[in-house]
């Protein structure tokens, strides 16, 4: 594992796409081009390594037997949420919360929060799925209301909305950081101060802005934080809830069972537990002990590099191949051109071809570009926008091991595509 700190103007970009094993192969004579980071981030060694190295040398519980692999999982498993809990800059470590991905983070705090009776939930229509359903069907399950902020065009958010949005009888708002769909930043500062000023929780889906910028959980002050492991180089099937340890405190639980009790008594007939405080409240049986441990690595990996650095290196890559995709005929792309308030991917459409999934179908068979096509989980924004999602549309997501020629790659076989369907 690398330490330290690096500069950007010290960063060797080829080592560290080195580090990808994917990306050493070919497929029929041609290398690999991965532009669908923003789906499921590739793992490097140092990552695959950790995992490798429970399943190989301390495969057994954490926190339950006392002999020597137990001691050994238990250790690699709370230092993995120390390094969780750095990479966010959290208060304390028990504010990070295992789960099994963003979408169960976002659920937890969906169902478990208190919210007062009558009060009203804000989301958006640029939300995944996972961003706005929970809350949707908590707002029916206790009849609490529910109000929709719709994105602007280029998919960034007003201010002024939110401001008229946000009311004192607002008690949560649930908001995705950056999209999925048109790579756009929202003003996550703004809208906290304004729903703090009206006594309003928040809720972050950081799932697509974690992996990519600096997230400072303190600094922003947000109350819960959603983040999914896969996306920032970490193992599939983990997840991080984080949140202020005293909302975690007085939050329902979610799952009960074992680890999640200090006492379990009999007396009088009746069964009486004494439920342990979070982190251990919410996380509950059999943990994935080498998921955790991946993750940690992950961020470690990251933090090594630094946010900033990432961050910069994926906007140049995106400022080329949006220059390029603004000057070709047939192409029309989903959101701001700004990259300064965009992450690293860009979501476009071709009218020369029926359908989304025939622009990545091409992609791939003949340049081994491996795109997204689809509707991405955010069926409303495509409404909104009057594309039909059976149609969908097509995502190049770029990382921190992609290069110059993955996008050159990338552009070529899109024009080639335009070329030959007109």
């Amino acid at each position: 594992m690398a330490t330290g700190k690096r500069l950007i103007n010290m960063v060797d970009w080829t080592k560290i796409r080195n580090d990808f094993p994917p990306l050493t192969r070919t497929i029929n004579g041609r290398p690999v081009v991965y532009l669908d980071s923003a789906c499921m981030a590739l793992k490097p060694r140092q990552v695959i390594n950790a995992m490798n190295e429970y399943y190989e040398q301390y495969p057994a519980c954490g926190g339950r037997s006392i002999h020597r692999f137990g001691e050994e999982v238990s250790n690699a498993y709370h230092e993995a949420r120390v390094k969780f809990a750095r990479f966010l800059n959290a208060a304390e470590e028990a504010e990070c919360i295992w789960t099994r991905n963003a979408t169960e983070s976002l659920n937890i705090v969906a169902s478990s929060v208190k919210l007062p009776k009558g009060s009203k939930i804000i989301t958006t229509s640029l939300e995944h799925h996972s961003g706005s359903l929970p809350f949707v069907e908590r707002a029916k399950r206790d009849g609490l209301k529910i109000e929709i902020v719709k994105a602007q065009s280029d998919g960034t958010f007003n201010i002024e909305d939110w401001k008229k949005a946000i009311d004192r009888n607002t008690s949560l708002v649930s908001i995705v950081h950056s999209s999925n769909v048109t790579g756009t930043v929202a003003p996550m500062k703004e809208i906290v101060e304004i729903a703090h000023d009206r006594g309003t929780l928040v809720m972050s889906d950081d799932a697509q802005y974690a992996p990519h910028h600096p997230l400072d959980v303190q600094k922003l002050d947000v109350d819960f934080s959603a983040i999914s492991a896969h996306k920032m180089c970490g193992p599939s099937g983990m997840g991080v809830l984080y949140g202020k340890l005293e909302h975690l405190k007085s939050m329902n639980m979610f799952l009960y069972g074992g680890d999640t009790v200090s006492d379990v008594r009999f007396e009088n007939g009746v069964i009486i537990p004494e439920y342990l405080p979070p982190p251990e409240k919410f996380e509950a049986g059999l943990q994935n002990y080498a998921g955790a441990i991946g993750a940690g690595a992950a961020a470690e990996y990251l933090q090594a590099i630094g946010m900033h650095e990432i961050e910069k290196y994926e906007r140049s890559l995106l400022d080329i191949a949006l220059k390029r995709l603004c000057d070709m005929k047939h192409v029309q792309i989903l959101g701001t051109k700004d990259i300064n308030i965009k992450t690293g991917l860009v979501t476009f459409l071709v009218d020369t071809v029926s359908s989304a999934h025939d622009v990545a179908t091409f992609l791939n068979d003949e340049f081994n570009v491996m795109v997204r096509s689809g509707w991405h989980c955010v069926g409303p924004f495509h409404y909104q926008m009057g594309i039909d999602p059976k149609k969908g549309t097509v995502r190049a997501s770029f990382y921190l091991y992609n290069n110059r020629k993955d996008v050159d790659t990338f552009l070529s076989g899109l024009e080639a595509l335009i070329e030959a369907s007109k």
